[in-house]
């Protein structure tokens, strides 16, 4: 079996998760035959270098790059297409040819678009506008084209059915999955908090800022350590300063060694108000650590009261108070991580979500969905 993935875009959870399902599947004596055709990724995943065919296509309108993946595609002749974010599945269900099936992973909703897939938070029943409608517009026509859409939730798949009207037998649902580090060590205490993330206006960053400075009034030895860049960078940078908090907050700007940067940390904490299914997430629960996540999108699918903390999206009382139970309790906090760390093994492990996708395209190429 010849399978090509296909990325648009050269970073975030859509090419760490392509990046990482090429190198399993490909080191498989038995697996099949994997190309990475897109831009060279930057990721945590690594440098999928003998796998990868270089090519760019810069926007929805780049003709030269709809022109240079078609040829490329025809002379690597795959027999599935397997498209791994939203503009790479608009240049494959057009370019592809009509022989040969076109796979595409719906990551997530825009967040422009949020308000019709959220349901609770501060996005919760917001317009999409012209923007947003459009650009669900063309996911729905889109997964009218491809052969079938691999929903990363039980969360998403509904959405998928429910608002774009795709045909469930044109659905299946396969979660991510993350390889499994060697044990975090943590301390006795909890000290440091870390996040991962883009930064971007639904990623909520603030929240998380805002409700630190409240919980390191009463423990002035915490830490938060903010992994990552984007437009919000600037306004978590000046709570920090009015809260005179800099010594304690910690921006380390992109990183693609995302296990490596969690290793000083006791807590991780995603405050977002839009998700799908989180590779941050999933990452930081397989290195054993305990994690307060937003009540929001696929993340209650991967953290339940056994194994994490749901909060409200967008509520700092209800962040804050999450981590100062875990700073009084540090023993339930060990306990999580523990949990959190056996439900990722179990569960959204690289290894089975490889098997999924392997189980797909062989369901594809001899009776799949139609």
């Amino acid at each position: 079996m010849k399978v090509v993935f296909l990325l648009t875009q050269d970073r975030g959870g859509p090419v760490d998760l392509t990046v990482n399902l090429a190198q399993e599947l490909a080191g498989r004596p038995s697996g099949p035959e994997i190309t990475v055709v897109g831009p060279a990724p930057v990721s945590s995943a690594g440098q999928p270098w003998s796998l990868l065919r270089t090519t760019q296509v810069r926007s929805k309108t780049d003709l030269r790059g709809f022109a240079a993946v078609a040829r490329l595609l025809g002379s690597l002749a795959p027999d599935v297409i397997h498209a791994q974010d939203r503009r790479a599945g608009l240049v494959a269900s057009l370019v592809a040819g009509s022989k040969t099936p076109v796979v595409m992973t719906f990551h997530g909703v825009p967040d422009n678009a949020a308000g019709r897939w959220v349901k609770a938070g501060p996005l919760q029943g917001n317009r999409p506008g012209l923007s947003g409608g459009s650009r669900l517009l063309a996911d729905a026509l889109v997964a009218r084209r491809v052969r079938c859409t691999v929903a990363p939730s039980r969360a998403i798949a509904g959405f998928l059915h429910r608002e774009l009207r795709v045909p469930v037998r044109r659905l299946r649902v396969i979660h991510n999955g993350v390889a499994v580090p060697p044990q975090h060590q943590l301390g006795n205490d909890i000290r440091t908090f870390a996040t991962v993330g883009s930064f971007a206006p639904c990623k909520a960053t603030p929240v998380l800022v805002e409700a630190f400075m409240a919980v390191a009034a009463k423990h002035p030895d915490l830490r938060l350590l903010m992994i990552g860049d984007g437009p919000d960078r600037r306004r978590c940078e000046e709570l920090t300063r009015q809260g005179a908090r800099e010594d304690q907050v910690e921006f380390t700007g992109y990183q693609n060694d995302v296990y490596a940067q969690l290793e000083p940390a006791d807590v991780f904490v995603l405050p977002s108000l839009n998700e799908n299914q989180p590779l941050a997430l999933l990452q930081a629960m397989a290195t054993g650590l305990p994690c307060i996540a937003t009540d929001v999108g696929g993340i209650p699918e991967v953290i339940s009261a056994d194994c994490g903390v749901l909060v409200a999206p967008g509520s700092v009382r209800s962040l804050r108070a999450a981590m100062g139970r875990l700073i009084d309790e540090p023993r339930l906090a060990a306990r999580l991580g523990v949990a959190a760390r056996s439900r990722v093994a179990d569960q959204f492990s690289l290894s089975r979500c490889a098997d999924h996708h392997l189980q797909l395209w062989s369901d594809i190429l001899g009776n799949g969905p139609r």
